[in-house]
């Protein structure tokens, strides 16, 4: 592998606009997070009324009703 040193620079030689590109990254990190947790408590909703079925179906299902 040949070795190129032609591009290396002193990091005061480095264009500022590389702290704009750094930035900008993040802006996709904020969408992934709020999704994340919009997807999240969704998920977490539809476990709980699922949950909730299946509880009332053992506790209805047992439940026995005696009419005199």
């Amino acid at each position: 592998m040949k070795d190129n040193f032609e591009s290396i620079r002193a990091e005061r030689d480095v264009p500022s606009y590389r702290q704009t590109a750094i930035q900008s990254n993040y802006t996709g990190l904020w969408r992934q997070i709020a999704l994340g947790i919009v997807v999240g408590y969704s998920v977490l909703g539809v476990l709980s009324a699922v949950g909730w079925v299946i509880f009332l179906k053992l506790a209805v299902g047992t439940l026995q009703i005696n009419i005199p």
